[in-house]
């Protein structure tokens, strides 16, 4: 069972151009059953297409060792596919070589490793598009848990209005707890697809083992050249104890027993491979934003949840809080904010969750889930200070809004987006 992916929609404009188009993201979070659907859909509309995977060692060797060859090989085609293309020594000069020379449409994916995501971009800069892959978002998980909520989900809200959503298009409470209820299912497994179509929490619990020892374990430590990895999964635990916390690195090089320089580079590496990442604060003048401690935030939950060993509901956990904070930050992620987010917080420790900033707008955006209306100190303080149009609160089933001075709040449900 094919499950549709919200990438299908964003990539959709770049395929009949020039441009070399990449698929980056997490083992098993789908990459090869996106980009055979891809090959299907162009197959469907008479196009030729040609699908290679480098883990075919005839296919890969040919590539790397007679670059003629396999150039005579695919020149009958308009589109060549290529998955798991990390695996190619020097991919991104003989790719760069095909696209100049052949009249062909590339689409290549693989794994995040920096072999792919920075020794192929280099060579082809202007040439190449890249797209993230990442697990499930929660639409994706509600198309195939509740067709129906789904569908009513997509009929009644744009994810590209986000900040301009019109609380009139929201549903009543009975929507809203369905909603909530399964987002509260989502965010305990996580997106993984192979962990979400599982059928029971046994098989769950299984297929994130295995995602964390195949590719947490074996990638990484591969990529660090790391001797053991017990540093590695010391260093990950402690992160997924502290989600939403500011990095203090000297308590991660304790809790992890790495040294300081060690510790950063454990830490870009896992943000590089899609397990955390990283939000700056947010100050004006952008120098001191450098200088100052990041907040971290797990990819997938499913594996923040694995590394922790708490599969509990949301409502018996005293970390439930932190939990849907990460989540609001995937779900901006998700709609495409992540480059331009930051957080917020003063020296008498006042703080807001998130801060976008969207065409000289800066937008607030804190995470209450509850089901009554909350505005913190800490919120008003930056309305005081920033004079923001327009400030978001997800909620749990909550949905309203006030105006506060100038500035719009509207309370939106995180299930919603």
């Amino acid at each position: 069972m094919y499950i549709h992916r919200e990438l299908e929609k964003k990539i959709a404009p770049f395929v009949k151009r020039k441009e070399a188009l990449s698929i980056i993201g997490p083992r098993q979070a789908g990459k090869t059953t996106f980009i055979k659907f891809i090959a299907s859909e162009l197959e469907r509309q008479k196009k030729k297409v040609k699908f290679i995977t480098f883990e075919k060692r005839g296919d890969l060797e040919l590539f790397q060792n007679s670059i003629e060859d396999f150039k005579d090989l695919i020149s009958e085609y308009q589109y060549v596919i290529i998955d798991e293309f990390q695996y190619a020594k020097d991919g991104g000069q003989k790719l760069k070589y095909l696209y100049d020379t052949a009249k062909v449409k590339f689409i290549i994916s693989g794994s995040s490793s920096l072999e792919l995501t920075f020794q192929t971009g280099k060579y082809i800069v202007g040439r190449l598009l890249d797209f993230q892959l990442l697990p499930f978002s929660f639409r994706e998980f509600l198309s195939f848990q509740d067709k129906e909520l789904h569908r009513l989900l997509e009929r009644r809200v744009n994810t590209d209005s986000f900040f301009n959503f019109d609380i009139k298009s929201g549903f009543g409470k009975q929507i809203n707890k369905r909603l909530a209820d399964n987002l509260e299912k989502y965010i305990i497994y996580g997106g993984y697809p192979a962990v979400a179509l599982s059928a029971t929490e046994q098989e769950k619990k299984k297929t994130l083992a295995g995602i964390v020892e195949n590719y947490l374990l074996k990638d990484i430590k591969g990529l660090l050249n790391l001797a053991t990895e017990d540093e590695l999964i010391k260093l990950s635990k402690f992160l997924a104890l502290q989600i939403g916390n500011m990095v203090k690195y000297e308590e991660l090089s304790n809790a992890s027993g790495l040294s300081y320089k060690e510790t950063l580079k454990h830490l870009n590496i896992l943000e590089k491979t899609f397990i955390v990442k990283l939000i700056r604060p947010y100050f004006t003048n952008k120098r001191t934003e450098l200088t100052k401690n990041p907040k971290s935030y797990f990819i997938d939950l499913g594996i923040r949840n694995f590394l922790i060993d708490d599969f509990r509901p949301l409502q018996a956990r005293n970390d439930s809080g932190a939990v849907m904070e990460n989540y609001a930050y995937n779900l901006l992620q998700n709609l495409g904010m992540a480059s331009g987010l930051k957080y917020w917080r003063t020296k008498s420790k006042a703080e807001v969750d998130f801060v976008v900033e969207k065409q000289r707008n800066i937008y607030p955006i804190e995470t209450k889930y509850v089901s009554k209306k909350i505005i913190g100190k800490s919120f008003y303080s930056f309305i005081d200070k920033f004079k923001p149009k327009t400030g978001i609160i997800l909620t749990k089933d909550y949905l309203g809004e006030e105006k506060i001075k100038n500035t719009k709040v509207k309370f939106i449900p995180l299930s919603y987006f």
